[in-house]
């Protein structure tokens, strides 16, 4: 599932990250022609920073109840 972020700076940048950390499925933040891996921290805010397109969150394998408490859990971080 993608999913597409709003990046809202340094504080947002760390609390997603810490997040995307609870769950132990392979998720991607791309932009562009960049991927990173939004459990780092480093990754997250150099997307964030960098990214000229649309953020989106690739949520990949995940299976649906956990889909749904996550996109629950960075509800504030979806665009709308």
């Amino acid at each position: 599932m993608n999913i597409e972020i709003n990046t809202l700076g340094l504080k947002n940048a760390e609390k997603f990250s810490s997040i995307c950390q609870d769950y132990p499925f392979q998720i991607y933040l791309r932009s562009g022609q960049f991927c990173v891996d939004p459990k780092s921290m480093l990754g997250v805010l150099a997307i964030f920073y960098s990214a000229s397109d649309p953020v989106v969150l690739d949520t990949n394998d995940m299976d649906e109840e956990t889909t749904q408490k996550f996109l629950k859990d960075i509800g504030q971080y979806i665009k709308k």
